[in-house]
């Protein structure tokens, strides 16, 4: 059935590496090692972009367990500089029992203040000036309103609640009272 001399049953002839280029058979194997050389650069690229992929995955977990260590031991320095000033407040307590003159519990007081305010100046925290201040709602939270004589319109004219800024961000606004003219 099959013919010998019929197309569909001649052996491709394999190219002869001395043969000129011209030969179509030679054309195709050129080819087709052009497309193996292909393929396997488009796998190289492949696993390359597979392994830079997991790096990437890698790195963003590294950095995340980073920023939580970190936020971890900001908060530990912070407590640990308030340890001393719970000792002080500690202290303080067992003088009251102990029946202190009101004026050494004053004077204790106020060194727990100027403790407080000195780790709270180490974190970069400063009070937001308020009374006698423009109104700003960006620093201030008005939670009233007050005739005045003394002070123009919008003027903080009470300070209810301090605010504090830690740097240039506002952590908590003044809160406070806004004058009016009567």
């Amino acid at each position: 059935m099959n013919d010998p001399q019929s197309p569909e049953s001649s052996p491709i002839p394999e190219p002869d590496p001395g043969a000129s280029t011209d030969v179509p058979g030679a054309e195709a194997s050129a080819e087709i090692e052009e497309i193996r050389k292909l393929q396997d650069e488009r796998d190289q690229l492949k696993d390359q972009m597979l392994r830079t992929m997991a790096d990437f995955q890698n790195y963003r977990k590294r950095m995340q367990q980073e920023t939580e260590t970190i936020r971890q031991y900001a908060s530990e320095k912070l407590v640990t500089m308030l340890l001393p000033v719970l000792d002080n407040f500690e202290r303080t307590l067992a003088s009251i029992e102990q029946g202190a003159s009101m004026e050494a519990l004053v004077d204790g007081v106020r060194a727990i203040e100027k403790q407080v305010r000195h780790v709270l100046d180490t974190q970069h925290v400063k009070r937001i000036a308020s009374v006698g201040e423009p109104f700003d709602p960006e620093v201030h939270e008005a939670l009233g309103v007050e005739p005045s004589d003394e002070y123009p319109d919008n003027t903080v004219v009470t300070q209810i609640e301090a605010g504090y800024r830690m740097g240039d961000r506002v952590i908590r606004p003044a809160r406070v009272k806004v004058s009016r003219k009567p």
